[in-house]
């Protein structure tokens, strides 16, 4: 009697998990033609789905690249792109898979993903001559690893508070069932927290934030959120920037003194295997350098790739 009790116990506790899990599902909407047409933008069909990106500037400049971080999508840039485009550049700057208004695809969502849909995208749009690549966080980590693996396709490399290793995850995000239902729970909510954070005191924080959310609500976002922690998307970079300090190139490294995420010892590791590079240092600001001091952020890379 007592193990039919226990037994009736475990089943409504799941029964009640599962409730919550379903309740708590901010994924309402899906990413469709229909959905696209209303949003606005260009897009482009590439082999893992629809990639929502901005190409803008004078037709026949040198393109500027932007990737952005894990978890703030195209938006990320407003202040690059106008100042890049107003010095002379085209700028390309695009979503993700998994953020923004790009599609979520049932795919690993891993550093080779990451690659793959910056050289097609590179690829479709028809950038034959080299151009200049900027890359933010998890977005450094891609232009690093895309340097390395196609150097022929990348003039000069700017990395802005860039990814190389030791990046702490939860453990529990990596246990199936348990990682989703916590990433359900508590994930959209730390998240913002740390979103919030990156904007603070920016003039348009609000608007930034509705936006933030917005992404969260396409289906897709809880998975590709989850299999990028679960995968090598943030790990180890080190080979890379390995091949990448072996290249003649120009490198520019900017970095927020106050970065707790991008620690002073990862700065270290990256400047002992690109020994060459450029080194920006920018007090009083940490992993939020490109929305807390954008005129800065600014002026380093235009000085940078107008040399």
């Amino acid at each position: 009697m007592r193990w039919r009790w226990l037994a009736a116990i475990l089943i409504g506790l799941l029964v009640l998990a599962g409730g919550i899990y379903l309740i708590l599902d901010p994924e309402t909407s899906e990413l469709n033609e229909a959905v696209r047409a209303k949003l606005g933008g260009t897009y482009i069909r590439l082999s893992d789905g629809f990639t929502h990106y901005k190409l803008v500037g004078p037709q026949d400049a040198k393109v500027v690249v932007l990737v952005h971080g894990a978890t703030v999508p195209i938006w990320t840039w407003d202040q690059q792109v106008r100042a890049l485009t107003a010095a002379g550049f085209r700028v390309l700057c695009y979503d993700t898979f998994g953020r923004g208004y790009s599609d979520r695809p049932d795919v690993r969502y891993d550093q080779e993903l990451y690659e793959r849909q910056l050289l097609e995208l590179a690829d479709k749009l028809g950038l034959n001559v080299p151009f200049d690549l900027v890359g933010l966080s998890l977005g450094g980590g891609t232009a690093v690893n895309f340097t390395a693996r196609h150097p022929e396709r990348v003039d000069k490399l700017v990395l802005i508070s860039p990814l190389i290793n030791n990046f702490k995850v939860p453990s529990f995000f990596g246990i199936p069932v348990v990682g989703e239902f916590l990433a359900r729970l508590a994930g959209i909510r730390v998240i913002a927290n740390r979103f919030a954070a990156l904007v603070e005191n920016h003039p348009a924080s609000e608007k930034y934030t509705r936006l933030f959310m917005e992404q969260t609500t396409y289906r897709g976002f809880q998975h590709s959120m989850l299999s990028m922690l679960r995968n090598n998307a943030v790990r180890d970079y080190r080979a890379a920037y390995q091949v990448v300090g072996r290249q003649k190139r120009a490198v520019l490294l900017i970095w927020g003194t106050e970065d707790v995420e991008i620690t002073n010892q990862m700065i270290g590791d990256i400047q002992s295997l690109v020994p060459r590079l450029t080194f920006k240092p920018v007090g009083g600001v940490g992993h939020g350098i490109v929305f807390q001091k954008p005129e800065t952020v600014n002026e380093l890379i235009i000085n940078f790739l107008s040399r």
